[in-house]
């Protein structure tokens, strides 16, 4: 895909590409300019393999990011955060947080 400047302030200010790492591979940029990958100075300092859009590598670094929060097997799903203070279908009260209503009981109206 063809990024412009708009493409790039978006995704700067969205947090999908990170705008200290972004100023340090591209120091001397201007912001109605869109890099190309020669102008990165991993490409200059022969860090990096080159050929590559470098918005697509700054978006692949997000989703990357994403993908490993995402996998995290500590994290708990909102399924089954909810099954520990919310009664399951067959009526039995596991335990409900402070303040709801336990006596009202809309179903059987």
């Amino acid at each position: 895909m063809k990024y412009t400047p708009r493409h790039i302030k978006k995704f700067l200010e969205e947090g999908k590409i990170d705008p200290n790492l972004w100023q340090i591979h591209f120091p001397h940029l201007l912001p109605s300019h869109v890099p190309g990958c020669s102008e990165c100075e991993d490409k200059k300092n022969d860090l990096c393999q080159g050929g590559k859009n470098p918005v697509d590598c700054f978006l692949g670094i997000h989703a990357e990011e994403e993908a490993a929060k995402r996998d995290d097997p500590n994290r708990k799903s909102h399924k089954e955060k909810s099954k520990d203070f919310f009664p399951d279908a067959k009526g039995r009260k596991r335990n409900v947080p402070a303040g709801a209503n336990i006596t009202f009981d809309q179903s059987k109206m």
